[in-house]
């Protein structure tokens, strides 16, 4: 079994330790994937409304600490096939096939179309996300050393053991893999895109962790069924789901996830063996959490969440793509026109981004669709070419630029705000910061560099007020183009 993961040392001596703490993770071998059962959020849904009309009075927190106490507490309450159900979607683990396949069990598919852990969810919702060393939880889960990094506090302590070898603050991104279903209608295996990290960090165990803690904030001033919750939380158009990374951004005080991390550390240190930590003072834990902290807003909280291709369902492409040669200088802003309508729901965007493939690869003889990426008005931003691959978006300047559509008509009107801001403030500074866009890019509409309506009169109206935002029309682009190609060739 071969993993890939970010590394925790620069010495082999440290490696080897920090590969002993974590060996025991729940990261298992096997040939056969996990059961029959549908894992969708319907499926957890059904069994929360099936405990409910039995315990009439239960709250969410009573059902949920019900659930996490399975099967000791719980086997005279929950049937046969409950407690079966139960434990399929509380034991979250990363199982290895062959030919390094991985697949990540305890996990649903959401309405929303993201992909969320059952047991971080339950553990947010019930204790919250931040670090109670003197937790009765914590204190019988840590007798156990391979287990501490998986008790009730587990978001907070995975993101410090996941970045930190407690020496030097990893300049690395955090690795977390997302994933892809095997059915988008009938989910029952899901297949992560890369090997795992050490200790099972992966994009759905971070959502759980994200979503328990929003749904433990509208339980503050109420108390709700959890069926209740959960309908209010990941239905809807949109759904409050879809805007998890920024409900969880807007429930931090400055320097809040920084001390929570180091407090982490500090609990971990208190309670692991001597011998396989290396001595930290507090000013390096300090500087360790800081930064710890720091990577992960910039790498998660203040980006979208893309939905993959495999996740739309999206065609191969045909023949061989064009690789890109960031950082690009520009980027290009569309609207769809057809559809004309804004999609409100994943199964709306997953099935306008379809008809668009299909009009680009069928009717237009193009190799894929056009677009790069493509931001829906149900709060996510969907992979067309991505950052990598040549697109055709805008004739003339598909090398030097990126584009970037919105699914609608927006001649009269313009997406919602929230949407603008996903892409504005949240897209184009996160590709920035990842190295894909130069920091001194230029927005342009389509129909500044085309002979065309796009993007629609109001949305190239509320473009032209966006930072970056420049007139020059196409002579000096293509002028300012050659410019930074040479530039960018001369350095490699």
């Amino acid at each position: 079994m071969k993993l890939s993961f970010v590394p925790l040392s620069t010495g082999d001596e440290k490696m080897d330790i920090w590969y002993l703490v974590f060996f025991l993770l729940p990261i298992c071998s096997s040939s056969e994937p996990q059961d029959g059962h549908v894992m969708n959020m319907d499926t957890f849904l059904s069994l929360v409304k099936d405990l409910e009309s039995t315990l009439t009075n239960s709250s969410a927190q009573d059902l949920a600490q019900l659930l996490m106490s399975q099967p000791s507490s719980s086997s005279k309450v929950l049937s046969e096939e409950q407690a079966s159900l139960t434990h399929t979607l509380l034991t979250h683990k990363v199982v290895a096939l062959k030919d390094d396949i991985w697949l990540e069990q305890g996990v649903i598919l959401a309405p929303d179309g993201s992909t969320v852990a059952v047991r971080p969810l339950l553990e947010a919702l019930l204790w919250g996300w931040k670090v109670d060393c003197k937790s009765e939880n914590l204190q019988e889960d840590i007798r156990r050393p391979e287990n501490f990094v998986k008790n009730p506090n587990s978001l907070t302590m995975l993101l410090a053991m996941s970045y930190s070898n407690f020496d030097n603050p990893l300049e690395s991104p955090l690795y977390i893999p997302n994933g892809c279903w095997d059915s988008i209608l009938s989910p029952k295996t899901f297949k992560l895109q890369g090997a795992p990290s050490m200790n099972d960090l992966t994009l759905a165990y971070i959502n759980g962790g994200f979503d328990g803690t929003l749904l433990r904030e509208m339980l503050i001033n109420e108390t709700q069924k959890m069926s209740v919750l959960l309908q209010s939380y990941y239905w809807g158009q949109p759904t409050m789901s879809a805007f998890r990374r920024q409900g969880f951004q807007d429930l931090l005080k400055e320097g809040q996830l920084a001390d929570e991390i180091r407090n982490g550390i500090k609990c971990y240190r208190e309670h692991a063996e001597p011998h396989t930590l290396s001595p930290i003072n507090d000013d390096q834990l300090t500087s360790i959490a800081s930064e710890v902290a720091k990577n992960f807003e910039h790498q998660l909280l203040d980006c979208p969440a893309l939905v993959p291709r495999c996740m739309w369902e999206a065609k191969p492409y045909n023949g061989s793509p064009t690789l890109l040669k960031p950082p690009l200088p520009h980027v290009y802003i569309h609207h769809t026109y057809t559809p004309s309508k804004p999609c409100v729901s994943f199964q709306e965007c997953a099935a306008d981004m379809r008809s668009m493939q299909r009009f680009h690869q069928v009717d237009r003889g193009w190799d894929d669709i056009g677009y790069s990426y493509v931001a829906g008005s149900d709060g996510y931003v969907y992979e067309g070419r991505g950052w990598h691959w040549v697109g055709a978006h805008t004739k003339g300047h598909n090398t030097v630029g990126y584009g970037i559509s919105f699914i609608g008509d927006f001649t009269s009107s313009i997406p919602d705000a929230r949407i603008l801001q996903l892409v504005r403030d949240r897209l184009l500074r996160c590709a920035v910061r990842s190295g894909y866009i130069l920091p001194n890019y230029t927005i342009q509409g389509h129909r500044q560099v085309v002979n065309t309506s796009c993007p629609g009169d109001a949305l190239f109206q509320e473009i032209s007020s966006w930072e970056h935002f420049t007139k020059v029309r196409d002579v000096y682009m293509k002028y300012y183009s050659c410019i930074q190609w040479f530039s960018n060739e001369s350095k490699n």
